[in-house]
């Protein structure tokens, strides 16, 4: 059962750093509003890679949760936290050089209030997550079931559902930024650590096909509303994309269900070696990923001026080079703590 377990976290992760990929390489048609008004379809299929990828973070965050909660990681919190620490300033310090960059003063600023790299704003977050999530384990394992519940469902949504509320119904029907006030109760919580609070709640084994009938239906509202929201704003309108809204957030746990769900046992051999190697590494891709899609773009090494295709072909490539990268460098026993 345990193998079984971790090969299905294991495909989670190489679905989730696929998804990352995918999206980072939609940006040079995403957001080009002369895209959106000449080629709508093409923008349209742009807006559908990333309905479609939106799990990936959060499949991050709650698997560091389910890690927790049910005793699979060996590793003490001070060992967690260095293990993304050293990454988060080696990496940092990385796309600061390559930016140009060079007073420290600066460098130290951008890694404690910033980014050196809009993609690196993951791992401060991720990192208070995991300093918290042995508290939150604690909070909502309570012996009163029916006060766990409780408690998760008031916070998972006075902390998910307000916002998106309230930028629905300013988008089509005036200000209502008033609502805001909610948050006065003090019932919400910052909306990342949500993930590991309504864990306990949202993880179940299900039925497979109902959930995969139900993810795809959220992810096509979700790809919806976002085109709807895009059009009345007149630009590429990202909110419902975020990681804490509610679609994003029912749809991720949804398919980490389905995964966890899935009777993985008839992967073997080459195959699964493969998927476990992709996950090992797949931190060290994220981390690498957008630096081999600069150095390639640099140098012509890119698919550009096809807005539908060239997305999925650069995914491939950049995925590609970032995890054989990867995979070489871990095999240097001094560079594995940097990845």
């Amino acid at each position: 059962m345990e193998n079984k377990k971790i090969l299905n976290i294991e495909i989670l992760r190489v679905m989730a750093i696929i998804a990352v990929v995918l999206i980072h390489m939609t940006i040079p048609y995403f957001y080009d509003i002369n895209l959106m008004n000449g080629n709508y379809t093409a923008w349209a299929f742009n807006n559908l890679y990333n309905a479609i990828s939106r799990f990936c973070v959060p499949v991050f965050f709650i698997i560091s949760a389910y890690l927790s909660f049910n005793g699979k990681s060996s590793k003490g919190v001070a060992s967690r936290i260095k293990r993304l620490a050293i990454p988060y300033i080696s990496w940092s310090a990385i796309y600061f050089l390559y930016n140009g960059g060079s007073d420290i003063i600066e460098f130290i600023k951008k890694i404690t209030a910033s980014n050196t790299s809009f993609h690196l704003w993951f791992l401060p977050p991720f990192i208070g997550y995991t300093l918290l999530l042995p508290a939150i384990k604690k909070m909502v394992s309570l012996d009163d079931g029916e006060s766990q519940k409780y408690i998760i469902i008031i916070i998972t949504i006075a902390s998910i559902l307000p916002q998106a509320v309230i930028y629905a119904m300013n988008t089509f029907y005036g200000d209502y930024s008033f609502l805001s006030g909610v948050n006065n109760f003090g019932l919400s919580f910052p909306s990342l650590l949500t993930y590991a609070i309504a864990f306990p709640l949202l993880y179940r084994k299900v039925s497979i096909t109902k959930c995969v009938f139900l993810y795809s239906a959220m992810v096509a509202l979700n790809l919806l509303v976002s085109l709807l929201v895009s059009e009345k704003t007149g630009k590429t309108d990202t909110f419902f994309y975020g990681y804490t809204t509610p679609f994003v957030f029912i749809s991720s746990f949804i398919l980490f269900n389905i995964i966890m769900s899935a009777d993985l046992s008839f992967i073997s051999g080459f195959a699964k070696k493969t998927i476990i190697s992709i996950g090992d590494c797949s931190f060290g891709v994220y981390l690498s990923h957008w630096i081999v899609y600069l150095i390639l773009g640099r140098y012509g090494m890119v698919f550009t001026g096809r807005a539908i295709i060239d997305p999925l072909l650069n995914t491939v490539i950049v995925f590609l080079i970032s995890f054989y990268l990867i995979y070489a460098l871990k095999k240097i026993k001094y560079l594995r703590m940097f990845m």
